[in-house]
Parts: C-alpha cells; structure tokens; sequence
C-alpha cells in the first residue's frame, strides 16, 4: 500500500465519521409546517366542503327530477363558481344541459367533470357514470354531425367535434 492508498483510507474513514455525526445531530429535527391540529383543521374542512358539494348536488338532482330545471340551473351555476374543481358541480350541470337538449354543451361539461374526476369512468366506484356518459356522447356526435353536414366550414364545431372524441377515446379505454 503506498501513502496515496492510505491518505484515501483514512480521508474516507472521516467522512463516514463525520455524516454519522451530522446525521445523528440532526435527527429529529426535521417537522412538518403544520401542526398536528392545522392538519385536522385542514382536512375537515376539505371533508366539509365535500360534503357541502354533495348535498348541493343531491338537491340540485331532487330539484331536476322534479322537472324544475329553472331553478336547477342558477343553483348549479352557482355551485360551480363556488367549487370550479369540484367534479360532482360539472356532472350536474351536464345532466341539466342534457334535460335541455343541449347535449354538446352537456358532454363538454361531463369531459371537464371526468378530468377533474376519473371515478366517474371506474365501473368499481359507486360513482361511476359510464353509461350515462356513453348515450350522452353518441347524441351529441350526432348532432355535431348534422351541424357540420349544415356547415361543413366551422371551426368551432370541428373543435368541440375533437373534445367529444376525446372524451369517447376516455370512456372507451376506462375500466367499464
């Protein structure tokens, strides 16, 4: 061995010495920002402002199935400027658009609701939508179809044409 091999020995020998030193120094120290009663703050009001979310859906639906859709409509309006990234909000209000006859309005509203939301496209959530959104795609391909056959040069519907596909290519490749 010759005075470099040993130089390197013992140079590595004090590192190892030293990180065991400053890890053992260090231990412990390292916390979160939150306190433990911020994260239960935090995570009850994220829980009550799901549930809120649902509640509000639950009557908005009570009010649909009731064929009162004037008074739907507002409320999930509403619902959605409140909690933009809330995928129960987007659902509902594509179930309003749909009851109105407006399905490419409804489906785009159901494409953000499943981005924000892709439990709505697994058949093993109680909250899956599939089939609803299956139907709901198929009537609104139609109708763009017979818009752009009316006018074959239309930007927008050529765009929202795209949207419903991918939305279709979503449903298509979900687990249903």
């Amino acid at each position: 061995m010759d005075w470099l091999d040993r130089i390197s020995i013992w140079a590595i020998v004090i590192l190892i010495i030293s990180s065991f030193a400053l890890i053992s120094g260090h231990m412990g120290e390292a916390r979160l920002d939150k306190s433990l009663q911020q994260q239960k703050a935090a995570a009850t009001d994220s829980a009550a402002a799901g549930g809120e979310v649902a509640s509000q859906v639950r009557a908005i639906r009570n009010l649909m199935e009731a064929g009162n859709l004037a008074k739907a409509e507002p409320l999930a309006e509403e619902l959605l400027r409140k909690h933009p990234y809330e995928g129960g909000a987007r659902m509902v209000m594509g179930d309003i658009y749909m009851r109105k006859q407006e399905s490419v309005k409804g489906v785009l509203q159901y494409k953000e609701a499943v981005d924000l939301n892709p439990d709505y496209l697994d058949k093993k959530t109680p909250s899956f939508q599939g089939k609803k959104l299956k139907v709901a795609v198929r009537e609104a391909l139609a109708e763009l179809e017979a818009g752009l056959v009316r006018n074959p040069a239309d930007e927008t519907l050529k765009k929202e044409r795209k949207t419903i596909y991918y939305l279709q290519r979503r449903i298509a490749g979900s687990c249903s």
